[in-house]
């Protein structure tokens, strides 16, 4: 038998939102977290789910939930118009920071997250002291994934590839590289003086080669990396008291300079500046409360001092 409008008309809509969720997650359990709901109401909706469409959905294959042919259809077909009409309900919601209510979520490098969270916090706890903000800590490979899944509204960092389709994003800011190291040490002078200098490398990947390589590569130069960690906070206990250098964008240089007592030299590679972009739900491009977040983000990003003095 068909499904006609009638039988849409009697389909709660929080039904189709659960099918995207547990289609990405494939997991009660964590679609159960990202609803706010019991697992044992998961799991009732599940059911109701399956009752309406005829379908099993999903099905269970070890440890997960695997989506059939049809609720990976019907999540594909449901994902873009539930997206329209949160993005239109959303702007027709007015915004005071003052007194509303609302919780961003953020996902940055944890550079970003360094440089800016002193200054957001502030303005946040003055602005808009109902609202909160959770941060997700991830880099290019990751903050996509949590932005198309919904477990982030906003991304802020270097971001290799062009946005989704359902998302948006914009340069943020342009920075070119220095050199951290312990001011014990000596200066960096010249070319050959940072290449023999033993280097540390903030590597998410795991690898040892980076920028400064592949730049160097073209100059027929090689560094040794002697250590390689996955975020730019282990750099300051990685650094402090030791021989090593490390190459940074100079927005977190300042920032861990100022952090740990390091020194900061002009880097002697000629490198491109690094774009830290700012990427957001579609779904949430006019949300008010959204876009009053992105520009304070911005200003605490790009301008700290003006943040700091608001």
């Amino acid at each position: 038998m068909p499904f006609t409008r009638t039988d849409l008309g009697a389909l709660d809509l929080n039904l189709l939102h659960a099918l995207v969720v547990l289609v990405e997650e494939r997991s009660t359990t964590t679609a159960a977290k990202r609803l706010g709901l019991a697992q044992s109401t998961v799991s009732g909706t599940l059911k109701k789910l399956r009752h309406a469409v005829g379908d099993e959905l999903l099905v269970r294959h070890g440890r997960e939930l695997e989506a059939t042919p049809r609720a990976l259809e019907l999540a594909e077909a449901c994902r873009p118009h539930l997206d329209g009409l949160i993005a239109a309900i959303g702007a027709l919601s007015p915004f005071d920071p003052a007194t509303d209510t609302h919780i961003f979520r953020l996902g940055c490098t944890d550079a970003v997250a360094l440089t800016t969270l002193p200054k957001l916090t502030n303005i946040l706890r003055r602005d808009a002291p109902n609202c909160d903000l959770v941060i997700r800590i991830g880099d290019y490979r990751m903050l996509p994934g949590l932005l198309a899944a919904g477990e982030i509204t906003t991304a802020l960092a270097y971001m290799r590839d062009d946005p989704s389709a359902t998302s948006k994003m914009r340069a943020v800011l342009r920075s070119p590289w220095v050199v951290l190291r312990d001011p014990t040490q000596p200066v960096i002078k010249s070319l050959d003086d940072f290449v023999n200098r033993p280097h540390a490398l903030v590597t998410p990947a795991g690898d040892l080669t980076g920028f400064v390589d592949e730049s160097l590569a073209a100059q027929n130069m090689t560094r040794r990396v002697v250590l390689g960690v996955t975020s730019f906070a282990l750099l300051l206990p990685a650094l402090k008291g030791t021989d090593l250098v490390s190459t940074v964008p100079d927005f977190i240089g300042h920032a861990l300079a100022d952090l740990g007592g390091l020194a900061c030299d002009p880097c002697p590679v000629q490198i491109p500046a690094i774009t830290n972009s700012m990427s957001w739900r579609a779904a949430v491009d006019q949300d008010p409360a959204e876009r009053w977040f992105r520009s304070q983000l911005d200003l605490a990003f790009t301008q700290p001092e003006a943040a700091r003095a608001l």
